[in-house]
C-alpha cells in the first residue's frame, strides 16, 4: 500500500504535467477555462498512454520511456511555470481545508483498496503476460499464434507497462486502474453541491451510478483488467458531458476533447465504439463554427481547418492500437474478420479468429455452445437471466424497463428541439430544457444510453464487459423523469408560495441510504481485506504450475491446468503450440509452422 501512493504520486504528477502542456495550446485561442486538476490528470493519461503505445512499436516501454516522459515533464514545467502556479494557487483557493480531507480519505481508501483483493481470472491467463511483453519487447509480430488472447490488444496494458515499475521496484506494480477510480471518485464529490444548490440534476444520478460501479469493483482494482479501465473512462466522460450541457456550455473545445477519450476508450476496449455517437454534438458546434466564420468571410478551406484538426488528433490516438492489432494477429480489429486487409506470414487464421469471436459471444450468453448462437433470443435470454446473479439481473431488468421511457424521452426531445411544444415568451429558464439540458444535447445523451444497452444485451452480454450500459439506461431514463418531476413540482410550489422542495428532500434523503449503504458494503470489505500483509507491497500476481516445451530453442511455458499462468513465467502459451520463430529470436515474432 505504500509503495502505491508513493508510485500514484509519480502517476499524479508525471499526468498533470503532460496534460497540462497537453491542453495548452487548446486553451490559448478559447474562452473555456479547465479549473480541475483531476481533468489534466485525466488527459495526461491519454497522452501517456498513446506514448506508450508509440514507443512499443519500436521498443519496450520500461526505464527509457520514463525517463524520456520525465525529460518532457520538466521542460514543460519549466516553460509554463508560470501558470501551473496561477493555476495551483487558483485551485488551492477553490479547495477547502474539508474537501482537502476528503481526498485525502479518498487516496488511502483506493491505495487499500488496489493493495489486495482479488486478481481476476483474466489476468493470471494473459493480462500479466501481455503487460511484460510490452515492458519487455514492445510488440512482436503474430504474437497472436503463441497466445490468441493477446489479439484482444488492450491499449490500457501498455499504460500499464510504462507505469509498472520500469524493473526498479522489487515486484511488478500495477496499481493504474486504482488510480483511474481515485480519479473518478474524486469526480463524484461534484454531489457534495447539492446541499448548496438545493437542485437535482441528471449528473447527480451519473455520480451515485459511478459510485455504485467504484464499490462493485473495489476488491478488485488490484487486477489490471481491461474492463475496469474502460468502464471507468466511460463514467468519466459521460459525467462531464453532462455537467458541460448543464453548466450551458456552448464551446465546442471540451466536447472535441472529450470526443478524444471515447477514441481512446474505444482502443482501450472495442465495444465501448458504440459511445462514439456522443461526437455528433461537437460535429455539430464544428459546423456551426464553420458557417459563422463564411459568414464573416473566412475562406471554406480555413475554416474547415479545426475539424480536419480534431479528425487528425483522433487518428493519432487510434493509429498506434491499429498498429499494435495488425503487428500481434495480423487483424485490423480481432477476432473480427470484416476488415481483411493485411497478408502478412503472421496473420492468424480467418476460421480461427471467427471461431474465437463466436466463442465469446456464447460464453458471454451461458450459451457455451458456437453451433447454437443463432437460438432465438425468447430462447437464451431467459436463460442467460437466471445464471445472473440476483443484483446483476435486477440492474438487466431495470435496463429493459427503461428501453421504452429512454425512447420516449429521445423522441420528445427532438421534437422540442425541432421547434415543437410550447412557446413561452421572456427570457429563457430552465424549464425550457429537458431535464436541464438543451433538448437535441437530452436526445442525443437518451439514444447513447439505449444503443449502449442494446449493443450490449445482443453482442456479448457479459456484465462485466458492460456493467456501465447495464447503469446507464436505467440512470438516464429514470433519473431524467425524477428532475424533470422535480423541476415540474417546484415551478408549481413558486406558483402556489410553496416550498417546492419535495423532490430535493427525497432525493437526498435516498442519496444518504445509498451511501450509507455503500459506505456499509466498503466498510465490510476492507475489514475482509486487513488480515492480506500488503500495507508496504502491493499484492504480486499469481505464481501458477507450469510444464515446459521449446519452440525453436526457446523454452515456453504452459499452465499444468491450461489456464493461469501468472507474471513470472515467461514466455507462456495456454497450450503447446505448433508454431515456429519468423527469425533466431523472440523479438521476431512467431508464425504458424509451415509444413515441410
Amino acid at each position: 500500500m505504500l509503495m502505491i501512493l508513493i508510485q500514484w504520486c509519480y502517476f499524479a504528477l508525471t499526468s498533470f504535467l503532460t496534460g497540462f502542456a497537453a491542453l495548452a495550446p487548446f486553451q490559448k485561442n478559447s474562452a473555456y477555462r479547465i479549473r480541475c486538476a483531476g481533468s489534466y490528470m485525466m488527459a495526461g493519461l491519454l497522452v501517456l498512454n498513446v506514448y506508450a503505445e508509440y514507443f512499443s512499436l519500436f521498443s519496450g516501454v520500461g526505464l527509457w520511456a520514463n525517463a524520456l516522459a520525465a525529460a518532457f515533464d520538466l521542460c514543460a514545467a519549466a516553460v509554463l511555470r508560470k501558470r501551473i502556479t496561477a493555476f495551483l494557487r487558483e485551485w488551492r483557493s477553490r479547495t477547502g481545508k474539508g474537501k482537502a480531507l476528503l481526498y485525502l480519505l479518498l487516496l488511502l481508501l483506493f491505495a487499500y483498496g488496489s493493495s489486495r483483493g482479488y486478481m481476476h481470472y483474466d489476468t493470471g491467463l494473459y493480462h500479466a503476460q501481455a503487460i511484460r511483453w510490452i515492458e519487455e519487447y514492445g510488440v512482436v509480430p503474430g504474437l497472436a499464434n503463441l497466445h490468441s488472447r493477446f489479439g484482444y490488444n488492450s491499449a490500457a496494458f501498455a499504460l500499464c507497462a510504462l507505469f509498472g515499475g520500469a524493473g526498479l521496484t522489487k515486484y511488478p506494480m500495477h496499481c493504474v486502474a486504482g488510480f483511474f477510480a481515485l480519479l473518478c471518485a474524486v469526480r463524484c464529490t461534484g454531489l457534495l453541491t447539492l446541499a448548496r444548490r438545493r437542485r437535482v440534476r441528471l449528473t447527480d444520478f451519473l455520480y451515485a451510478g459511478c459510485i455504485f460501479y467504484l464499490v462493485a469493483v473495489f476488491r478488485e482494482l488490484v487486477s489490471p483488467a481491461s474492463d475496469y479501465f474502460a468502464m471507468l473512462i466511460l463514467f468519466w466522460v459521460v459525467i462531464c458531458w453532462a455537467e458541460l450541457w448543464e453548466s450551458g456550455e456552448r464551446e465546442p473545445l471540451p466536447f472535441c476533447l472529450l470526443s478524444l477519450y471515447l477514441v481512446y476508450a474505444a482502443t482501450v476496449k472495442l465495444s465501448t465504439a458504440v459511445l462514439l455517437v456522443l461526437a455528433l454534438y461537437p460535429a455539430v458546434l464544428l459546423v456551426q463554427k464553420i458557417k459563422e466564420r463564411c459568414a464573416q468571410g473566412a475562406r471554406p478551406a480555413a475554416a474547415c481547418l479545426p475539424v480536419l484538426g480534431w479528425l487528425s488528433l483522433g487518428f493519432a490516438v487510434a493509429l498506434p492500437y491499429l498498429a499494435r492489432n495488425v503487428l500481434i494477429s495480423g487483424w485490423l480489429f480481432y477476432p473480427f474478420t470484416f476488415f481483411d486487409w493485411f497478408s502478412v506470414d503472421w496473420k492468424l487464421s480467418k476460421g480461427y479468429a471467427d471461431s474465437d469471436a463466436r466463442e465469446i459471444r456464447a460464453y458471454a450468453m451461458q450459451i457455451f455452445d458456437v453451433y447454437k448462437l443463432d437460438t432465438p433470443f425468447s430462447v437464451w435470454f431467459p436463460n442467460w437471466l437466471k445464471s445472473q446473479d440476483r443484483l446483476d439481473r435486477l440492474l438487466v431488468l431495470a435496463g429493459w424497463a427503461a428501453l421504452p421511457v429512454s425512447a420516449l424521452l429521445a423522441g420528445c426531445g427532438v421534437y422540442r428541439g425541432a421547434g415543437g411544444g410550447p412557446k413561452k415568451n421572456g427570457p429563457k429558464k430552465r424549464g425550457s430544457s429537458q431535464a436541464g439540458f438543451p433538448p437535441l444535447a437530452f436526445a442525443l445523451l437518451q439514444a447513447c444510453a439505449l444503443l449502449g444497452f442494446l449493443f450490449w444485451q445482443f453482442g456479448a452480454p457479459l456484465v462485466r464487459y458492460g456493467y456501465f450500459y447495464v447503469l446507464f439506461l436505467p440512470l438516464a431514463a429514470f433519473g431524467s423523469l425524477y428532475v424533470m418531476a422535480a423541476d415540474a413540482w417546484e415551478a408549481y410550489g413558486r406558483e402556489r408560495r410553496g416550498s417546492g422542495r419535495l423532490g430535493f428532500y427525497l432525493f437526498t434523503g435516498l442519496l444518504v441510504a445509498f451511501l450509507a449503504y455503500k459506505g456499509y458494503n466498503l466498510i465490510q470489505m476492507i475489514r475482509e481485506l486487513g488480515g492480506q500483509p500488503y500495507y508496504i507491497w502491493q499484492q504480486d500476481y499469481g505464481d501458477d504450475p507450469a510444464y515446459t516445451y521449446e519452440v525453436d530453442g526457446v523454452t515456453i511455458y504452459v499452465p499444468t491446468d491450461r489456464g493461469q499462468i501468472g507474471y513470472s513465467k515467461f514466455p507462456s502459451s495456454p497450450v503447446e503450440q505448433d508454431i515456429e520463430l519468423r527469425g533466431g529470436t523472440l523479438r521476431s515474432g512467431f508464425r504458424a509452422r509451415k509444413e515441410k
